[in-house]
C-alpha cells in the first residue's frame, strides 16, 4: 500500500515524505533569518526555513559595499513587474526584490535609518497596543553593533550620538572606508543650512529632520555588506536544529478544525522544490511567513485567507475572510536629477535631507492642512474604488486621518532627498515619504505565485504628486544655491529642454510620470492593524482567525515611515522572536 500511495503522490507532484519541525519559516530574508537564529537558540527546538534563493556570501554584487544596483536583474533578483501604472503614463515598471539567503538585504542600498518617533507611536492608534517608539527602541539598540567612526571618517562628515546606538548586537552598522573624504560634505551641509535644513547630528534619534550623513549595514573592517545572512545565519549555520530548505512556499496546510474552536491551526506548508515537485512539511508549533510584502499575502491567498471575492475568482475556497490581505500596499515613487560637475568624487556620498510639511509649505502649511483634511473622505473613496472596495472608504478615512495628523500636527518628515555624487556627476534622488495612495498585490492564479498582480498605484492621490513636485523643486534649488552651485556645470537628467529652470507644474508632472521608479519600500499588504480597519495580523503578529500563523516582515508595517525599512524590520523581528518564545 505504501508503494501505491508513493506512486500516486509522485504522479500528483506531491512529495511522499515530509519532515517535521517545531517552527517553519517561509523566507530567509531580513526578518526570517533573525527569527531562525533566535528560535533555534534552544537546541531542543527544530527550525526550518524555506527559501528559493541561494547562498551569496561570495557574490561580489552582494559583498561589495560600493555595488548598489549591480545585483538588479540578476539571478538573485525576483525581477517583478508592476501592472501598468497610471502615474507612469500607463507603463509597467520593473520592481526589484532579493531572491537569496538574506533576502532583499543582499541587494538593497544598506541604508540604516529608522524614522520619526510619532510614526511608530501611530501604530498604537491603529489598534496595536504596546507598539510605539518607546517599546520598539530597545530592540533597535539590541540588534545593532555600531562601529565607531575613524578619525578620517569624522573628517569626512561621519557623526553619531552613542545614546541611540547599540554596540553588542549581531548586526554591524557604521560608515564605509570609502566615505568620500573631500570637502563635498561641508559644501553640501552648508548649502542645506542656507536652505533652512540644519545638520542632524544623528538621524537615528527618532527625529530625522535636517541634513545628515547616514550609517549603513556593513562590516566596515571586513569591507563587506552586512546582510541578514552575514549577521544572523552564517554564524550559526552549523546548528543541527536549524535547516534551510531550498524551495518556494506556495501555501499553508490546515489541521482539521476543532469543533469547539473559531480559529484555524496550520499543520505545515507546501513548497515547490528545485525540480518543481510539491513537498509538504509539518509543524508542531507555528508557521511564520517572512516572505516579504509581495509574497507573504500571496501565500495567505493560496491558503484560503483573504478576500472571498478574489479567492472565488481564483478557484480557492475561503478558509478565513480577511479582505485586507494584499491591500494597503504602500510604496514611495523615486525620481532623480543628475548634474555634471567640476569635481570627481571617488567614494561613497551618503547624504540625506529630510523635510517636514512646515518646511515644504512654509506659511501655507496650516491652509494646506485644512484643505487636505477636507479632502480625506474623497481620497478614501477614491482608494477604495480603485481597489474594488476591498477596504471601505470609512475604514480608509480613519487611517488617513491618523496619517494626516502625523503630517500636519506631529510635523513628521514627509520628504527625503539624497544628495550624492558619482564620478563627475552630482545627483539628487528624492521621494515623498508618506503617500496617501494605496495599491495592492494579489495572485493572478494559483500557479503564478512568482508572477503576482503587483499594483502600487503611484500618484493615485493628487496630493502625493504635489509633494513630489515640491520636493523636485527643492532638489533643483539645492544645485542653484551657494556654495554647492559653484561645483555645478549643467543639468544632464532630464536636461534643460525637458525641465527648464522655471518649469511649470505641468512640466514637472510630465517629467515625474516619465521617470518614475519604485523606491522598493513596499509595506502594508498584511497590516498589523485592527481587523475592523482591514488589518491582517494582531499585535502579536498572528493572522486573525488562526491560532499559530504569524507574519513577520515588511508587509505588517501599517503605515510608511520616514526612514528605510531595514532598521525597523530587524527591530520588529527581534521583538517578534521574543513574543513567540514567550507565547
Amino acid at each position: 500500500m505504501e508503494l501505491v500511495i508513493s506512486l500516486l503522490l509522485f504522479v500528483l507532484g506531491i512529495g511522499a515524505k515530509g519532515e517535521t519541525f517545531d517552527y517553519v519559516i517561509a523566507g530567509a530574508g531580513t526578518s526570517g533569518l533573525l527569527l531562525a537564529n533566535r528560535l533555534s537558540e534552544d537546541p531542543k527546538i527544530q527550525v526550518a526555513v524555506i527559501e528559493p534563493g541561494g547562498d551569496v556570501r561570495n557574490n561580489p554584487n552582494v559583498t561589495d559595499v560600493t555595488a548598489f544596483t549591480r545585483a538588479f536583474d540578476t539571478e538573485i533578483d525576483w525581477q517583478y513587474t508592476t501592472t501598468p501604472q497610471a502615474g507612469a503614463n500607463n507603463n509597467p515598471i520593473p520592481f526589484h526584490a532579493g531572491k537569496a539567503i538574506g533576502g532583499t538585504s543582499t541587494i538593497n542600498g544598506m541604508t540604516y535609518i529608522r524614522g520619526d518617533k510619532a510614526e511608530f507611536d501611530a501604530w498604537e492608534s491603529l489598534g496595536n497596543d504596546g507598539w510605539n517608539w518607546d517599546t520598539l527602541f530597545p530592540y533597535m539598540k539590541r540588534v545593532e553593533n555600531f562601529t565607531l567612526p575613524t578619525e578620517a571618517q569624522y573628517a569626512a562628515g561621519a557623526g553619531f550620538d552613542a545614546e541611540y546606538h547599540g554596540d553588542s548586537g549581531a548586526l554591524k552598522t557604521g560608515f564605509p572606508f570609502q566615505l568620500f573624504n573631500g570637502s563635498l560634505h561641508e559644501v553640501a551641509e552648508q548649502t542645506w543650512e542656507n536652505l533652512g535644513y540644519p545638520l542632524n547630528p544623528d538621524v537615528n534619534s527618532g527625529e530625522t529632520r535636517g541634513f545628515s550623513i547616514w550609517p549603513q549595514t556593513l562590516d566596515r573592517d571586513a569591507n563587506v555588506r552586512e546582510d541578514a545572512a552575514r549577521a544572523y545565519y552564517y554564524p550559526v549555520e552549523q546548528r543541527p536544529n536549524l535547516k534551510i530548505i531550498k524551495g518556494t512556499v506556495t501555501k499553508l496546510t490546515w489541521a482539521d478544525p476543532s469543533t469547539n474552536s473559531d480559529t484555524l491551526a496550520a499543520d505545515g506548508i507546501e513548497y515547490r522544490d528545485v525540480s518543481g515537485k510539491t513537498v509538504a512539511i509539518t509543524t508542531t508549533k507555528e508557521v511564520i511567513l517572512s516572505a516579504g510584502s509581495v509574497r507573504s499575502p500571496l501565500i495567505l491567498e493560496a491558503s484560503g485567507v483573504g478576500n472571498p471575492n478574489i479567492l472565488e475568482k481564483l478557484g480557492i475556497e475561503t478558509k478565513i475572510e480577511l479582505p485586507g490581505v494584499g491591500e494597503h500596499l504602500q510604496d514611495q515613487p523615486n525620481t532623480a536629477l543628475v548634474y555634471s560637475s567640476k569635481i570627481n568624487a571617488a567614494g561613497t556620498v551618503p547624504y540625506a535631507t529630510f523635510a517636514t510639511a512646515q518646511d515644504m509649505f512654509g506659511d501655507q502649511a496650516s491652509v494646506i492642512g485644512a484643505a487636505t483634511d477636507a479632502k480625506l473622505s474623497e481620497w478614501a473613496q477614491k482608494v477604495s474604488d480603485a481597489n474594488n472596495g476591498a477596504i471601505s472608504a470609512g475604514q480608509l478615512e480613519q487611517i488617513f486621518r491618523i496619517q494626516h495628523d502625523l503630517i500636519f500636527k506631529s510635523n513628521v518628515t514627509i520628504a527625503e532627498t539624497l544628495t550624492t555624487a558619482s564620478g563627475d556627476n552630482l545627483i539628487s534622488a528624492f521621494w515623498l515619504l508618506l503617500p496617501f495612495s494605496r495599491g495592492s498585490v494579489h495572485l493572478k492564479s494559483v500557479e503564478q505565485i512568482n508572477d503576482p498582480a503587483l499594483d502600487p498605484k503611484y500618484y493615485l492621490i493628487d496630493f502625493d504628486l504635489s509633494v513630489q513636485t515640491g520636493l523636485g523643486r527643492l532638489s533643483e534649488e539645492l544645485w542653484h544655491t551657494s556654495p554647492i552651485s559653484d561645483l555645478v556645470i549643467e543639468n544632464l537628467v532630464p536636461g534643460e529642454a525637458t525641465l527648464p529652470r522655471n518649469a511649470t507644474n505641468a512640466q514637472w508632472e510630465t517629467f515625474l510620470a516619465s521617470s518614475l521608479t519604485p523606491n522598493h519600500h513596499p509595506i502594508g499588504s498584511a497590516s498589523m492593524m485592527a481587523r475592523e480597519l482591514g488589518g491582517v495580523v494582531d499585535p502579536q503578529l498572528k493572522v486573525y482567525g488562526t491560532s499559530n500563523v504569524r507574519v513577520v516582515d515588511a508587509s505588517v508595517l501599517p503605515i510608511q515611515i520616514s526612514g528605510h525599512l531595514t532598521a525597523t524590520l530587524y527591530a520588529v523581528a527581534e521583538r517578534a522572536a521574543e513574543i513567540i518564545k514567550n507565547s
